[in-house]
């Protein structure tokens, strides 16, 4: 189904892209996932990844990286507006936490959409 894909419109690949959501970005923590977001005034919601090093070695990174996109591709239905969202893992959370990140990414749209209940429109981002 292409309503599930995860097409390149759909991926946060320019450092300004990424400055903007840290500087100007709300933040939420639902264990072990911290995000970022910041509303977008048009277009669909975008995903950046922010793994460092301290979560494990490559293998485990990467582990980490396809279970937030598959997340991310399986419920961003399920945000209200489009977002940037920049994504990054508690460095605590090693490697068996990587089955706890569907439920995680759920928690934090769900407090994400709360939080937008009452917010003004959008500004223009771009």
């Amino acid at each position: 189904m292409k309503r599930f894909g995860f097409p390149r419109q759909a991926r946060l690949i320019h450092k300004r892209d990424f400055d903007r959501v840290h500087r100007e970005g709300k933040r939420l923590f639902v264990f072990p996932l911290r995000l970022r977001a910041l509303r977008r005034s048009q277009g669909d919601s975008r995903l950046g990844l922010a793994i460092g090093r301290k979560v494990g070695g490559a293998v485990v990174r990467n582990r980490w990286k396809r279970a937030v996109r598959e997340a991310f591709r399986l419920n961003r239905h399920r945000l209200r507006g489009p977002y940037d969202l920049v994504v990054s893992v508690s460095w605590d959370a090693g490697p068996d936490g990587v089955s706890a990140v569907g439920a995680a990414f759920i928690g934090l749209v769900d407090r994400l959409n709360a939080q937008d209940e009452g917010a003004s429109p959008a500004v223009p981002s771009d």
